[in-house]
């Protein structure tokens, strides 16, 4: 088989399963996948971490000694150079916020990220396997992130803060000098490119500038970990209720190495929750 013919195979097996992948991104929220689309979503997992990167090197290799000029072969390794280290960068900084915040993590990488959702979904090579369950925040050095939406068994969909299609509201706690406001995280706002935080107390008073951490009293989510800082404050339609826009601290353009927080205690409240629907036979009152 020719080397051309070998090149064009290999994209056309990546690609499939590339687009495999793209469709599960646009199905709702699943939990635990199984079947056909959890196969192909593991294989893709083994193709990314064994496969994909020496065939890479590979037609990168074949590329270069076919007609790279020594000039090109320098741009190339010092592009090379600059992303190993911008990735040492970002590795140092994830482990400087796991030594600060004492919390179980799960390193892992994004692999997939759809452009038609690109505000709305990412792929990580970690799942079931690796103790990646459903409902688990995700976070980077920069706060948090999203939540595993789906797992397979090396594989997990993270739905994103940024993503406009909704998702289950986020306690949150706003942190002000006299007092502590609680409020829910619902939506996000495109345009102003700011998280929504509803059901704020009328009475409370708000300072832009005022940092935004999730409340304990969550269920999913441990409390404390950093979302971002007020933007401004609007009075409700009811009256009954202020609206808080909240900048994220953490940036969404470039997603590479992120954690998955695995809290026990968490953890030990859904299975608690699960018990009680199993005994009521999933009565969800």
């Amino acid at each position: 088989m020719r080397r051309n013919d070998a090149r064009h195979i290999l994209i056309f097996v990546c690609l499939s399963l590339l687009l495999f992948i793209s469709v599960g991104m646009t199905r709702g929220e699943r939990g635990l996948l199984i079947g056909p689309e959890s196969w192909l979503k593991n294989v893709a997992a083994v193709v990314e971490g064994i496969f994909y990167t020496p065939v890479h090197s590979a037609l990168a290799l074949s590329s270069s000694t076919e007609a790279a000029s020594p000039k090109t072969e320098l741009a190339r390794m010092e592009a090379e150079l600059k992303e190993l280290k911008r990735e040492n960068e970002e590795l140092k900084k994830q482990w400087g916020y796991a030594k600060e915040n004492p919390i179980e993590y799960i390193a892992a990488r994004v692999v997939f990220r759809n452009t038609d959702r690109w505000h709305n979904k990412v792929v990580i090579n970690r799942g079931k396997a690796d103790g990646v369950e459903p409902k688990m925040p995700i976070v980077t050095s920069q706060g948090l992130i999203g939540r595993v939406q789906s797992v397979t068994s090396h594989m997990a969909d993270v739905q994103l803060l940024t993503d406009t299609g909704g998702g289950p509201g986020i306690a949150a706690m706003i942190q002000g000098e006299n007092e502590e406001v609680l409020g829910i995280i619902e939506g996000y706002d495109a345009v102003k490119k700011r998280l929504i935080m509803k059901k704020v107390a009328v009475t409370a008073k708000i300072k832009p500038g005022a940092t935004v951490v999730t409340s304990r009293l969550s269920d999913i989510y441990p409390g404390g970990i950093l979302i971002g800082t007020v933007a401004e404050v609007k009075p409700g339609e009811s009256g009954a209720e202020q609206i808080a826009y909240v900048k994220p601290s953490a940036t969404f353009e470039r997603l590479d190495y992120v954690m998955v927080v695995r809290d026990p205690e968490k953890l030990q409240l859904q299975q608690h929750k699960n018990e009680l629907q199993s005994k009521t036979g999933g009565d969800k009152r």
